[in-house]
């Protein structure tokens, strides 16, 4: 059987965030792992004192639970845990959605110096969709100190992309209010893949969420399917 991890974002909800993709994925014949990070799908608070090394734990433990071949689908910062999995574990195949390896809200970088001045920061508007807005799973708020430790996965990942050899896919959403695109462009050219592709949707940065959810499942998908796809056990 083919093997596919799925990673969530930070504040992201393990399970909702990812939207139709895990289903569709089953459906077309792989099996899909959806660890929790931990501080993730209860509140906020459940962030504090969480370290990078504690996501990345858990990650691992769940990619070293799936037989090979394994499929890493990552989202955000879920990407830069599934960056440091592929470089130091290997991989049959690579999805990073709007890899978080930068920031829009200027004061990002400042977060370490600011985590005593500005304890917890608000959310962005991951979502376009009025509606589907109106149900956003993902955490409105976050401790600063939580967010200390996604920069130090940032700092981390560009030196390991170059020894990401397998194919790759990575999604870029067009209004993301989040993640610029310099940042999902430089993940990509970074990657040591020679097949690796680059797809640009109309969405804000929960492209799993919004308008386009099911157009992106079903890219995913076919892409999967090309490069990786389904066996029988």
């Amino acid at each position: 059987m083919s093997n596919v991890l799925v990673l969530h974002g930070f504040t992201s909800h393990p399970i909702l965030t990812m939207g139709p993709l895990p289903e569709v994925l089953r459906r077309a014949g792989y099996t899909v792992l959806q660890p929790t990070l931990p501080g993730h799908g209860t509140r906020p608070e459940d962030l504090v004192g969480v370290r990078w090394e504690d996501w990345y734990r858990v990650a691992l433990e769940a990619y070293r639970s799936l037989p090979e071949p394994r499929a890493l689908v990552t989202l955000s910062v879920g990407a830069l845990i599934g960056a440091k999995l592929a470089a130091e574990e290997g991989t049959s195949a690579f999805v990073a959605m709007v890899p978080a390896l930068g920031f829009v809200n200027p004061l990002a970088p400042l977060a370490p110096y600011l985590r005593w001045l500005i304890p917890t920061f608000k959310g962005t508007n991951s979502v376009r969709d009025p509606e589907r807005k109106k149900n956003n799973p993902n955490y409105p708020y976050f401790p600063t100190g939580a967010f200390v430790e996604v920069l130090e996965l940032c700092r981390q990942v560009p030196p390991l992309l170059p020894r990401i050899t397998a194919p790759a896919l990575v999604l870029q959403a067009q209004h993301d209010s989040t993640i610029p695109e310099a940042a999902v462009r430089r993940f990509h050219q970074l990657l040591g893949s020679s097949s690796k592709e680059y797809k640009v949707y109309d969405s804000e940065h929960d492209l799993l969420l919004d308008f386009r959810a099911d157009e992106v499942a079903e890219d995913v998908n076919a892409w999967l399917k090309r490069v990786f796809p389904p066996k029988e056990s």
